[in-house]
């Protein structure tokens, strides 16, 4: 297999979903996990860096977004984790180096807590262990309204300019317009579904410290998202973690400033 990402389906709970892979079949895995609400497509630069460098690289559609139909139930984090284990059974890969952002990084916790034995390192980028309160899951739940009655759109249209740094609409709007055409793959049903199930996780930090996987932490250093300081509560609740800040990027450091998160996460693999 070459390179550059080629399109795969995979079936789960006896539906399609949609999966993006490159590299040599017999190589290790890393397995990326999409932001809400942008699809597999977002990873597509680092997916071809991890196969320039001899690994397999994969990303999954989450129910609702690119290629995944949406389940009309709440997407809860566990239920992600399951998606993300049929993703690497269908690559036969009995360990994956697992890397999420966001809502990925969410279900990459909730996998290291169900499956540890299927994980040989973690990545975490702009994501926090604390669960939502009580302001956070009425927000989502309204969201979640509000998709259904008018669109996806609706919702994700003004929830972009806080989910990349604040000079970024600005300073670099064909990015930012890149940023809008990957939120455009993301239905009604499935922005409804993923909110009400991101209100509904649970804490993390109840099984962190159980983590033995190689981790690294990376926050965009003007995350409007994720605090710094969530970032940092995070990378202390797992043994080892490596804590890195990446200077003059928001919630999406990855799609923001690739080439210094391409080398912290090829660094991170390497190690």
């Amino acid at each position: 297999m070459s390179d550059t990402p080629s399109r795969a389906t995979l079936s789960f709970e006896g539906r399609p979903a949609g999966l993006l892979v490159a590299g040599a079949p017999a190589a290790p895995l890393v397995l990326f996990l999409a932001p809400y609400p942008l699809p597999a497509a977002c990873w597509e630069p680092l997916l071809e860096a991890c196969a320039g460098v001899g690994l397999r690289a994969a990303a999954v559609d989450a129910p609702g977004f690119g290629e995944t139909p949406a389940r009309a139930a709440p997407l809860l984090m566990d239920d992600l984790a399951r998606l993300s284990l049929a993703a690497a059974d269908s690559l036969s890969a009995s360990r994956i180096h697992l890397v999420g952002c966001s809502m990925g990084g969410y279900a990459a916790m909730a996998f290291a807590r169900l499956f540890p034995g299927r994980l040989a390192s973690l990545c975490l980028m702009d994501t926090k262990a604390a669960p939502d309160n009580a302001e956070q899951r009425a927000g989502r739940e309204k969201g979640a309204a509000l998709a259904l009655a008018q669109g996806a759109a609706a919702v994700t249209g003004p929830l972009l300019p806080k989910l990349v740094a604040p000079d970024l609409p600005a300073r670099d709007p064909a990015l930012f317009a890149q940023i809008g055409r990957l939120a455009e793959a993301a239905t009604a049903q499935g922005v409804a579904d993923a909110l009400l199930g991101m209100a509904a996780r649970d804490d993390a930090a109840a099984w962190l410290s159980a983590c033995r996987a190689p981790t690294l932490v990376v926050a965009g250093e003007h995350d409007q998202v994720t605090s710094r300081a969530e970032l940092e509560a995070l990378a202390r609740l797992i043994p080892g973690a490596r804590f890195e800040v990446v200077a003059g990027a928001g919630h999406y450091a990855f799609l923001e400033r690739p080439g210094e998160v391409r080398a912290l996460l090829l660094g991170h693999l390497r190690g």
